[in-house]
């Protein structure tokens, strides 16, 4: 019966050990560095303006408060985070930056082709597209476009040039 139950432990850790390192695999974004961060999403209704918070986060909680995606991680790869850094308007082709939700299991990616970024919403748990087709939907890509081109200027403003538009 021991040696039963020494078999069936030793299986078990053989398993854990696989998953946790499969896990441990990651996603692409993992040993990127991590730009901005909040631990909790504020709930609709809230104004962010009075907390330090500017025109930019109050419409991503306007528009993402009901998804309830609790908080946030950004991530920039490494390949273009001097560009991020100094603000370019110019990304290479290729992943450029994520945002985890790790409470809904989502990422919103951007990827650049041909100067233009491409907007995704992708599962943490296998990098599969989640993004709606929902016209209007906050996880739709058009979305994160509508707001990164052109929300009252405000990316401008802060010497940004969201979306990499004019």
């Amino acid at each position: 019966m021991k040696k039963i139950l020494l078999g069936v432990l030793a299986g078990v850790m053989i398993l854990a050990f696989t998953a946790v390192s499969s896990f441990a695999e990651g996603n692409y974004w993992d040993k990127w560095q991590k730009t901005i961060s909040l631990d909790m999403f504020p709930d609709c209704g809230i104004n962010v303006l009075g907390a330090g918070g500017d025109d930019i986060l109050q419409a991503t909680v306007d528009i993402y408060c009901g998804v309830k995606p609790g908080g946030y991680v950004g991530y920039v790869n490494p390949k273009v985070i001097d560009i991020y850094k100094k603000k370019g308007k110019k990304y290479p082709d290729g992943k450029t930056a994520v945002l985890v939700f790790k409470k809904i299991g989502a990422a919103f990616t951007t990827d650049h082709k041909d100067g233009q970024p491409i907007y995704d919403v992708v599962a943490i748990k296998d990098g599969k597209s989640i993004a709606s087709k929902e016209a209007g939907h906050p996880l739709n890509p058009a979305t994160c476009a509508k707001c990164h081109v052109g929300f009252n200027d405000i990316c401008k403003k802060l010497g940004y040039l969201c979306g990499n538009r004019l």
